[in-house]
């Protein structure tokens, strides 16, 4: 592609007005190093002509015929579109193509390191690698007052009793309900999947999802150390409590193999690269380019109606 620009004859595009016939014919000239053809007095670079080649995968010769339109267009644009609008195209589309290049640098990188791979795995853990976890109703004692421990477990230890014969999740939530509290909070309640190490997840019709939400190591290893639906586990302590825990669901583990997840993470290795790339080029320019907002920014957006 090198050679475009810098051959004695490059494409010259002559711009006339026809008076109805087809248009009139490109002509040759030589032309400034580095460009390929001219429209008017608007230059088509070998770079541009490279690009729209290794972006569209076309021929060199059709990557012309491509750059020659985008040319055409802009002029007509020049002519016949306020000066402000044609520089708010041009500005937009400087951007993306900046953008662009940006995307083809973090291809041209290499592919996805084994750190890279990491990170977006433990982002995305519950669809790449997913421990197995339990799905629990819960009755819990509260209590946060270490003088009153003997009380609050002799109190979830009857608890345990009460609701010993529940067969389903809402009939140990309404007897736990019932139950008198004698002088303590006690909450019952269906709870989303948790890990052995307290990594919480939903079922969404989707599959599963992530929710940001964490709980307590003692009760989460309690509850994945039951095996069978409607299993009842012994009175369990955590920092908030004494709980009665029962069994709903199991779901076994979901493990990505590596060979799988380097073809699942690649496009979104390079689409965080790129966007990394993006967050420092923008620091560098705002460091070296003065930003100033209108004052009334909020009032002058406010008046701008959404399509």
């Amino acid at each position: 592609m090198r050679g475009f620009g810098r051959a004695a004859v490059a494409l010259l595009l002559v711009l006339g007005c026809g008076s109805g016939g087809s248009a009139p014919p490109a002509t040759t000239s030589a032309l400034p190093s580095g460009s390929t053809a001219r429209v008017g007095s608007e230059l088509v670079s070998d770079a541009t002509v490279s690009r729209i080649a290794a972006s569209q995968a076309v021929a060199p010769r059709q990557a012309v015929e491509l750059a020659l339109s985008d040319a055409l267009f802009a002029v007509e644009a020049r002519a016949t579109l306020p000066l402000g609008a044609t520089r708010s195209i041009e500005r937009a589309a400087a951007a993306r193509s900046l953008l662009e290049q940006l995307s083809q640098d973090a291809a041209r990188a290499g592919a996805p390191t084994s750190s890279e791979l990491s990170e977006l795995a433990r982002e995305r853990w519950v669809e790449l690698d997913r421990p197995s976890a339990v799905r629990t109703t819960h009755a819990i004692v509260m209590n946060d007052k270490p003088e009153r421990d003997a009380d609050a477990r002799a109190l979830a230890e009857r608890l345990a009793a009460a609701v010993r014969g529940a067969t389903t999740s809402d009939e140990l939530i309404r007897l736990a309900q019932a139950f008198p509290p004698g002088g303590f909070q006690i909450r019952a309640e269906s709870l989303p999947f948790v890990t052995a190490d307290g990594r919480t997840f939903v079922r969404k019709d989707a599959g599963f999802k992530a929710t940001p939400s964490s709980f307590d190591p003692d009760f989460a290893r309690a509850a994945n150390e039951l095996s069978t639906p409607g299993e009842l586990s012994p009175v369990v302590k955590s920092s908030f409590g004494y709980h009665v825990i029962r069994l709903e669901e199991r779901v076994p583990s979901a493990v990505v193999g590596e060979a799988e997840l380097r073809d699942r993470l690649t496009p979104d290795v390079l689409a965080r690269r790129a966007s990394r790339a993006r967050g420092q080029l923008l620091d560098k320019l705002r460091q070296a380019s003065p930003v100033e907002v209108e004052r009334a920014v909020d009032e002058l957006t406010a008046r701008v109606q959404a399509p």
